[in-house]
């Protein structure tokens, strides 16, 4: 019984070992072996990489046991621990060799390798700045003591791995030379640019001999220039017309040239270069900072570039083309540092393209004065050739007619001397002629004195003119009156009375009047127009004693009331006999009423002069009629100064 028991243990202590050799618990304590598996393994990484790590422990079955796990890196010189998940290379073991190990509790092991690799160089480039980083080519620089140009190094790691190597050509170094964000991985570059007229560069290399990346940026050495086109195709353009200086030529310029050429012809364009400095070598120095191509095309050849020095602004860039035979676009370009200005030269063969059939005039025969100008509008059959066969005008006999320059399709023709010639038209192998008569002359237009220049509303006066011809004698021509303001004023000729003018006051208010013979303008009279005195009622209340008065002049008695207000001063004239005093009664019919200089003849009234006490006073009661319109005016016992 003893014995069975035995047996039957050991039986069960087989058996339970036995079984469990087959199947080991998921725990370090159960387990017989042990196997851990690194994730990863022979670990090679660069400056600034950074790699996860794991590590999975399991039993004989195959079961996952979970338990701490201990990291650790033999050199971290060559590469550091983050925490328990991962590593990252560091700055300095670039080119040797660690091992990572993971320990478990029980002091079993496993271990990799962690090479740190150095960076391969991918790229070097010249860039405009640290933020965006576009890439640039070409940097301007003058007379700089200090001025930079950056490179982005990818991968920006490469700055940990090697030192960069600048060379410079045509420019010299600035201390320090060279300074480095790693961070960004921009390499700054410093030089100092020379007072002269070049082309310089710098380049950054980084990596071995093998492996090695470099980038450059040409340095344009030449003053900054402002530059546009100008002339006679920027007529509508403020200041290119004519070429704009300084400090105009920031504000207002053209990039663009555009021109259609006949076969055979020849065109020259300008490009105002102007230099901040004004000096005579900062202007000289710049005259190699731009160059002509041409771009594409074979339609015009290039006939001679100049460079002409203008003082205290800078120099004009000027060139010149020739057409040939053959139809055709050329692209010119000028480029300069700051920008690329473009020409564009379309020739046609204009006599093929374009025919003219006809030419056209608005006036034929034309009659002018000496001295006197008439608009001739020219065009031609078809339409659409004008703008390429625009006629030219020529006087047969140019002492008696000037030819002016066209203004759109109007030509100024200006009568020179009394006589007969022809105009000659021609465009595109056809010409025209049209008879020209200058006749006599106007040397000046006068006023007549004697003109009123002021009027009540509703009047209407005559003017006289005196128009002075070269020959002295009479005035062939109708005068052409004009009023600045018709609303208040109306100016015309007296039918065909060609010496005076019918002048009505229309509107209160004042107008510029001024009469033209033939192209010849008098001198400006201005009219004023006032309110006619409809009802007008005056008292001693009224009045300004001390300019008011009584007076003979001539044969005439003049009655002179002065308003406080609405008119300055009335005046009355009518016929006098004279004697001893001014007292009685006078009729005012036909008597002349003047109110502030405007002038009208009374038809109707009786003036009242009478003295007491050594005070004379005036009372009248009148009436007029001015362009059907009935006037009045009552003056109450006005004591007046005699």
């Amino acid at each position: 019984m003893k014995r069975y028991s035995i047996i039957l243990f050991l039986a069960l202590f087989f058996g339970v070992t036995i079984f469990s050799a087959c199947e080991e618990e998921a725990t370090l304590d159960g387990a017989t072996e042990v196997y851990i598996t690194l994730n990863p393994t022979d670990i090679s990484l660069r400056v600034g990489d950074t790699v996860k790590i794991s590590a999975k422990v399991t039993n004989v079955s195959g079961k996952i046991i979970n338990t701490p796990i201990a990291w650790s890196l033999a050199d971290e010189t060559v590469a550091k621990l983050l925490g328990d998940s991962a590593i990252v290379a560091v700055n300095g073991g670039q080119e040797r060799e660690t091992t990572l190990k993971a320990t478990l509790e029980n002091g079993k092991y496993a271990i990799t390798s962690v090479t740190v690799l150095r960076n391969l160089p991918e790229g070097v480039t010249c860039v405009a700045n640290d933020s965006t980083m576009p890439e640039m080519t070409t940097k301007q620089s003058y007379n700089m003591l200090h001025d930079s140009v950056m490179f982005a190094v990818s991968p920006k790691t490469l700055l940990y791995d090697y030192e960069p190597q600048v060379t410079l050509e045509g420019v010299t170094a600035y201390d320090p030379m060279t300074t480095i964000n790693y961070e960004k991985g921009i390499v700054t570059v410093h030089f100092v640019s020379p007072r002269e007229s070049g082309e310089g560069k710098v380049t950054v290399t980084l990596g071995d001999a093998s492996t090695a990346k470099s980038g450059s940026c040409t340095i344009t050495i030449a003053p900054q220039i402002f530059a546009t086109f100008y002339g006679e195709a920027y007529a509508n353009m403020p200041y290119l017309e004519t070429r704009p200086g300084k400090e105009i030529l920031p504000m207002y310029f053209a990039y663009t040239y555009e021109k259609e050429m006949d076969i055979n012809t020849s065109d020259t364009i300008r490009i105002a270069m102007n230099v901040q400095s004004g000096l005579k070598e900062d202007i000289e120095n710049a005259y190699s900072a731009y160059r002509w191509e041409i771009a594409s095309g074979s339609s015009v050849v290039i006939t001679s570039k100049t460079n002409e020095y203008v003082e205290n602004e800078g120099f004009d860039a000027v060139l010149s083309v020739r057409a040939g035979v053959e139809e055709g676009d050329t692209e010119i370009h000028c480029i300069t540092p700051d920008t690329v200005f473009v020409a564009t030269f379309r020739v046609k063969d204009f006599k093929t393209r374009y025919p003219v059939d006809e030419i056209t005039v608005d006036k034929d025969p034309i009659s002018m004065p000496v001295g006197g100008t008439v608009l001739l509008t020219t065009g031609v059959i078809p339409a659409t050739s004008y703008a390429y066969h625009k006629p030219v005008v020529k006087a047969a006999d140019p002492t008696k007619v000037s030819v002016g320059a066209y203004d759109g399709n109007m030509i100024t023709l200006r009568g020179l001397a009394l006589g007969e010639t022809e105009l000659i038209l021609t465009s595109n192998g056809k010409e025209k002629r049209v008879p020209v008569t200058v006749t006599e002359g106007i040397h000046s237009v006068l006023w007549v004195s004697g003109n009123a220049r002021t009027l009540f509303a509703g009047q209407s006066v005559q003017w006289a003119i005196d128009a002075k011809t070269l020959s002295g004698g009479d005035n062939p021509y109708d005068v052409t009156w004009k009023s600045t303001n018709p609303e208040v004023v109306k100016a015309e000729q007296t039918g065909s009375d060609n010496k005076h003018g019918t002048i009505t006051g229309l509107a209160v208010g004042s107008s510029d009047v001024t009469a033209e013979v033939a192209g010849v303008t008098s001198d400006v009279a201005t009219v004023q127009v006032i309110a006619l005195p409809v009802d007008l009622n005056l008292t001693a209340a009224d009045i300004d004693q001390q300019n008011s008065a009584i007076y003979d002049e001539s044969g005439n008695l003049v009655v002179l009331v002065a308003p406080t207000s609405g008119y300055s001063l009335i005046t009355l004239t009518l016929p006098y006999n004279g004697g001893s005093s001014y007292d009685g009664q006078y009729s005012l019919a036909g008597a002349t009423l003047n109110i502030d200089g405007a002038e009208v003849e009374v038809t109707s009234g009786s003036l009242t002069v009478a003295t007491s006490a050594g005070q004379t006073t005036v009372s009248y009661n009148l009436s007029g009629n001015v362009g059907g319109k009935v006037f009045s005016i009552e003056v109450v016992d006005i004591p007046v100064l005699l």
